[in-house]
């Protein structure tokens, strides 16, 4: 068994639903890679969501907060070109500490 809990589906289905509505809003909208996203990632380019999954510039759904960082299945989504997304990885937004 891998390192990643067994899903029930349920949760699984539900981020599928979100996944696709988020991929809708962002075609109508016209939304670019990283929008509203609270860490910062993403080129801020348009994203065609036409390309096919396979496209480096195509449409992804990121988890602000990586799963592998205590994100949830469920938790806010961000549109993100396929590319951008693998550069950001599993990376935690930096905090940056004012000297003293």
């Amino acid at each position: 068994m891998g390192s990643h809990p067994v899903r029930d589906g349920v949760g699984h289905r539900a981020f599928r639903r979100k996944q696709a509505a988020l991929k809708r809003r962002t075609k109508r909208e016209q939304l670019p890679c990283g929008y509203a996203s609270p860490s910062g990632w993403g080129c801020g380019e348009q994203i065609d969501a036409d390309l096919p999954a396979t496209d480096a510039m195509s449409f992804t759904a990121d988890h602000d907060e990586a799963l592998d960082n205590g994100g949830k299945l469920l938790g806010f989504l961000v549109p993100m070109h396929r590319r951008c997304n693998s550069r950001k990885s599993n990376h935690a937004a930096a905090e940056i500490w004012e000297a003293t």
